[in-house]
């Protein structure tokens, strides 16, 4: 069965998120010369993207924590998103479920970031919300749960 193109749209998207982390794991490598400089870059760019960098800019801007101690963190973002990029192009139903989980959790906590003003870093933005729900949307339709059984695992 031909993959769907809004899976592809979204496999797409992952991999942004994917090269976002990477990206961001770079910056807080080099970080050990400018670890001010580097800790509000890495927050602002976190809510630019808003894949878990905001939360990793802020511990090490708040807390005084190296910055080049959260390289691994997001490295490791960044391979799972990879791999969950191909794995929806691949049409693996392991990698639906793993978008599936991972929407969830962020609507999740992005509820408990609204009502609860101490878990701020958790809100999203308007297009975060609606990406999590148009994912979920997608991956739940007939035709794209047929495509990805169809796939194999």
């Amino acid at each position: 069965m031909d993959r769907p193109r809004a899976v592809t749209l979204l496999a797409v998207l992952i991999f942004v998120v994917a090269l976002h982390a990477l990206l961001a794991g770079l910056v807080l490598l080099g970080a050990s010369f400018l670890p001010q400089i580097t800790t509000l870059v890495m927050y602002l760019f976190g809510m630019i993207a808003g894949c878990g960098s905001q939360a990793l800019g802020a511990l090490a801007l708040f807390l005084q924590i190296p910055p080049n101690l959260f390289f691994i963190p997001e490295f490791l973002i960044a391979v799972l998103y990879g791999a969950i990029g191909l794995g929806l192009l691949k049409l693996r139903n392991w990698a639906r479920w793993l978008v599936i989980a991972l929407c969830i959790l962020e609507l999740i906590g992005a509820a408990v970031g609204y009502a609860v003003p101490r878990f701020l870093l958790l809100r999203l933005g308007i297009f975060g919300l609606a990406i999590d729900v148009a994912a979920l949307i997608l991956l739940f339709r007939p035709k794209v749960k047929e495509a990805f059984e169809a796939g194999g695992n």
